[in-house]
């Protein structure tokens, strides 16, 4: 199954796509909201070229696994991508998962390891693994 993941961010939104299977998982360009601020439409564009089957969102829940305000406008978000790409979304937590891209980050070139919109792209990738495994929340 053909899947899209998004790291949302306030600044930058990280993309990736697996392939039809599923099974391998590769990162697109980073979309950064100060250059297009009305990035719905740009999304909604991607999803009709690559005809996922899920977009996987990740959601950024505190420590006790409770909503943020941040996963109140990811979940505002969501609600609007699903219903003008009439593709399902599901959230997967993405509490650490930029922590853990920027850890991944550590082994690239020292030009690679700060840019900051390669990070969100592995942390797209990361959370599209998440769900992989089975590590979806409601």
């Amino acid at each position: 199954m053909k899947l899209i993941g998004i790291d949302y961010g306030r600044r930058r939104i990280g993309i990736a796509v697996t392939d039809e299977n599923g099974e391998y998982i590769r990162g697109l360009p980073t979309l950064d909201r100060n250059k297009f601020p009305d990035y719905v439409p740009l999304l909604v564009s991607l999803i009709e070229k690559e005809l996922p089957r899920r977009i996987v969102i990740g959601l950024p829940l505190d420590i006790n696994g409770d909503d943020t305000v941040m996963s109140k406008e990811v979940r505002l978000f969501a609600a609007r991508l699903e219903t003008l790409a009439g593709v399902a979304v599901t959230f997967v937590d993405e509490s650490l998962s930029s922590v853990e891209a920027a850890a991944l980050m550590r082994f690239r070139k020292k030009k690679d390891r700060r840019r900051k919109d390669a990070v969100d792209r592995v942390a797209a990738c990361l959370i599209l693994e998440a769900f992989q495994k089975g590590l979806t929340c409601a």
